[in-house]
């Protein structure tokens, strides 16, 4: 969060923005000689369109302040108390040269719902059950800066780097999103965010840029303490570039387009070694984005899409050939992939009609994708670097993802229980290094893993164990986590679970 970003220095580009800027300075002059020219025209309309952007788009961006409650310089945080910075009172603003009163770190956020629903980064919360929040929301003429406290964190998502909390008001503007699939290079792109902390006023800063790419990848950090690495969808592709200028505070604002709409939320990234600065990067609104947030404001946990295949990069010779796509180096047996029928040698050349051209692209389509979903598979069976072999289409049904993060996903709704035990795609539940061994023991590949069970349960007295495998309830097959959740609940007394090692009765409690 605490990151700084870095102008990507591009010599065209540069030579126009300072044409442009010769346009802005030059017009006064040519105003009092009554010069009319069409450069000064197209600059003033471009002016136009910038100011119009911001101004529809300002009253949507807030900036947040996160402090420890941890902290022994700041008694009386463990009960949500902000000395200085009452939650919900209008009033001045506290003096920030008081210990007491500065942040830990500051960001933006923006807020997506009348309801106080507000969307940040998960790397700008940290850990909610250390941290306390509050939101400087905009001013109105002859009013002072909004200050609130946050009063629910709904959930987070470490995978995808987005989190929303709440706050008690009714009069926030939420923003429009706009559509990151129709962006192109070299588009005006505005940033919107809490530089320094300076829009602890209320009043958030504005840069502008272009669009300097799309689909980048950051580079994985495997440094995190306890061994899980700090993995991001966003190691394998798809974060919007731009050139736009994002200091230290301008995660989790707004990047909009000159219509005011979203089109993608910046997140500031730690700088490479070498690099004097760090890139502007921005999570693209797509319609995963959009399906992500509307599970975090619901204050559920999102769930991601699992394949189970290991892919590789074409070879030379096929790449030299013109072929394009990514080849399968194995199938996973009894998982999606292989009741499919893909099997190693197959190229998967689109993933939902989106073109692929190595390994990382197809990780980055497949980890957008929700768990449950189908996805649609472009195939190429019997290809080498002489032919292209038969082209076909298929469709796939994901299970979920296993994602073992340093950091852990949170929300307000629990994960559910009966009688003990938690249940989750078997995918989700077991390492992948093992997931082979297991499932091979179910052929059809529908298993259901045990995620879950609460000491002296009765699930617990019964003999189920985390990472167990179920297939059955009462005789009957589940093979999603809502089926099995369904089937128990509509039971009473004894209920018998066919595991993959063997048949266990759970006693009502």
């Amino acid at each position: 969060m605490r990151g700084m970003i870095m102008t990507v220095r591009i010599g065209q580009q540069h030579k126009f923005r300072a044409m442009l800027l010769a346009c802005f300075v030059l017009l006064p002059i040519q105003r009092v000689c009554g010069d009319e020219s069409p450069a000064v025209d197209a600059a003033m309309a471009l002016e136009r369109a910038v100011v119009n952007a911001i101004a529809a788009a300002e009253r949507s961006v807030v900036a947040i302040a996160r402090f420890r409650t941890d902290d022994p310089a700041r008694p009386g945080l463990d009960d949500w108390t902000v000395q200085g910075w009452p939650g919900g009172v209008i009033g001045p603003m506290p003096d920030l040269a008081d210990r007491v009163q500065v942040p830990d770190e500051f960001a933006a956020g923006v807020v997506i719902d009348r309801g106080g629903y507000i969307l940040t980064n998960f790397h700008v919360l940290g850990d909610p059950d250390k941290n306390r929040y509050v939101v400087m929301a905009g001013r109105r003429p002859l009013e002072a800066v909004q200050v609130l406290t946050v009063n629910q964190v709904q959930a987070g998502d470490p995978w995808t780097d987005l989190a929303v909390i709440k706050v008690d008001a009714d009069d926030l503007e939420p923003i429009t999103f706009g559509d990151a699939d129709r962006l192109r290079k070299g588009q005006f792109v505005i940033s919107l965010g809490n530089p320094y902390n300076i829009a602890r006023d209320g009043e958030v800063s504005a840069s502008w840029g272009i669009i300097s790419n799309l689909g980048r990848r950051i580079p994985r950090d495997d440094t995190a303490s306890g061994g899980a690495p700090r993995e991001r969808l966003y190691h394998y592709g798809g974060l919007i570039q731009t050139d736009a200028k994002l200091n230290m505070g301008t995660s989790g604002g707004a990047l909009i387009n000159l219509s005011g709409e979203m089109i993608g939320l910046t997140t500031a990234m730690a700088s490479l070694e070498g690099f004097e600065k760090s890139l502007g990067f921005a999570i693209p609104v797509d319609d995963s984005f959009r399906a992500t947030v509307e599970t975090l404001k619901s204050g559920r946990k999102a769930e991601f899409g699992f394949l189970g295949v290991e892919p590789r990069d074409l070879s030379a010779a096929m790449r030299r050939g013109g072929r394009q796509g990514v080849e399968l180096a194995r199938v996973v047996p009894a998982t999606p992939a292989a009741q499919a029928g893909l099997r190693p040698g197959d190229i998967i050349t689109r993933v939902n009609d989106v073109p692929l051209y190595d390994s990382l692209d197809m990780m980055c389509q497949l980890g957008k994708l929700a768990a449950g979903s189908t996805v649609r598979l472009a195939v190429q069976r019997g290809a080498d670097p002489t032919q292209r072999g038969r082209l076909f289409l298929t469709s796939v049904n994901l299970s979920k993802k296993h994602i073992p993060l340093a950091d852990r996903a949170y929300s307000i709704v629990p994960d559910p229980k009966w009688r003990g035990m938690g249940v989750d795609y078997a995918t989700a539940v077991v390492p992948p290094t093992q997931l082979q061994q297991l499932l091979q023991i179910d052929r059809a590949g529908n298993a259901l893993g045990v995620s879950q069970v609460q000491p002296e349960s009765v699930a617990w007295q019964a003999g189920v164990r985390p990472g167990s495998l179920l297939t059955h309830v009462n005789g009957q097959r589940v093979t999603t986590p809502d089926q099995f959740f369904e089937t128990v609940e509509a039971l009473e007394g004894d209920v018998k679970l066919r595991l993959v090692t063997g048949e266990l009765t759970i006693p009502a409690p």
